[in-house]
């Protein structure tokens, strides 16, 4: 891993800087008569307000059932949300602290076989129920929300090597000496919500660490963030060898989180956005080897590139038949980030 020069740090400082003293969050919505919303409840979504992950094996996700309902807020589609926060509290949420299982496959005798949370699917869900009470003005939804990011501040954020973390899960990712984490479970737009909200809170340092985190953590030639990270108890950081070393389907979201929260030029990016700059880039990148995908980037991956290289009005309207949950959704999140309505400020 590099180390910039004092020179080169100073772009980082000064919007670690503008971090701190706020940013602005631009709230969801759109025209309840977008064709791509309609297109993707057909494509994706159950009546029951399931959300189906088609590129594996039609299981759900709390990360899926978190994007669907702020796409139901963002078209101002009520009966929707209603149905997919009723079918995820219904099936994910875990009495025992409020959080929520990450997977549910349907069919199976033990559905949720994995009771683990994922922590991202948390956020996206609490983040949701906060943009769903403002628009709509329903207590029980700003209720919900306050009672999950408690249970997110309890369990899941940590103090470790210097730095306040957000662990993936509450079980399996705190290690003898050191910790793995996701840098695309940071969903800095959910976070600078919560910390407008919670002025007190530690969002705000959350968000603030994990910048610094990403601007550290750029590995191989490329300088790219990573599907997952180690931090060690001393603050070294380096590439676990449970997960590929890859720059991939998982960091692909870190752009889209922070352009979504108005960060784009963020220093952290720089290296996405030069590996990015080729027309059609891989779908991964080995961040030890250099070796890459012999498939490209995704029509959602597309879409995130796009938004980095400020080229966010070619990004298509609506997904395709032929895209997977995964590429669809990140298709859709990007038009959202792309043009969200005027909002708070922090």
């Amino acid at each position: 891993m590099a180390v910039e020069d004092d020179s080169s740090s100073r772009p980082l400082a000064r919007w670690l800087l503008a971090l701190l003293i706020g940013m602005v969050l631009l709230p969801l919505g759109a025209s309840a008569q977008d064709i791509g919303w309609r297109h993707y409840q057909q494509l994706y979504m159950k009546d029951d307000g399931r959300v189906v992950d088609t590129g594996n094996d039609g299981v759900s996700h709390t990360e899926g059932q978190g994007w669907g309902m702020l796409m139901a807020v963002y078209f101002d589609d009520r009966p929707r949300f209603e149905k997919l926060y009723h079918w995820t509290r219904k099936h994910l949420r875990r009495p025992v602290d409020g959080l929520y299982t990450w997977r549910y496959k349907p069919g199976a005798e033990s559905p949720v076989l994995d009771p683990n949370n994922a922590t991202d699917g948390d956020l996206l869900i609490a983040w949701a129920l906060e943009q769903a009470a403002s628009r709509w003005h329903v207590d029980r939804y700003r209720a919900d929300s306050r009672e999950l990011r408690e249970a997110i501040r309890r369990h899941l954020l940590l103090e470790y090597g210097g730095y306040l973390v957000l662990l993936p899960g509450r079980e399996g990712f705190v290690h003898d000496g050191y910790v793995d984490l996701n840098p695309s479970y940071w969903v800095m737009p959910a976070l600078n919500e919560f910390a407008r909200l919670e002025p007190n809170g530690p969002w705000r340092r959350l968000m603030y660490d994990g910048a610094r985190l990403m601007h550290q953590a750029r590995f191989g030639d490329a300088m790219l963030v990573p599907d997952w990270l180690r931090l060690s108890r001393d603050g070294t950081l380096s590439l676990p060898d449970t997960w590929p070393p890859r720059f991939g389907f998982e960091a692909v979201r870190v752009p889209l989180y922070f352009y979504w929260m108005g960060l784009g030029q963020a220093p952290a990016l720089d290296g996405i956005r030069r590996f990015w700059m080729r027309p059609r880039p891989p779908a991964w990148v080995d961040l030890t080897t250099d070796e890459t995908a012999e498939f490209p980037l995704s029509r959602g991956g597309m879409a995130v590139r796009a938004l980095l290289l400020g080229d966010g009005e070619s990004i298509p309207v609506s997904p395709q038949r032929d895209d997977d949950y995964y590429s669809a959704s990140l298709l859709m999140l990007s038009r959202m980030a792309l043009r969200p309505l005027p909002g708070k400020r922090m």
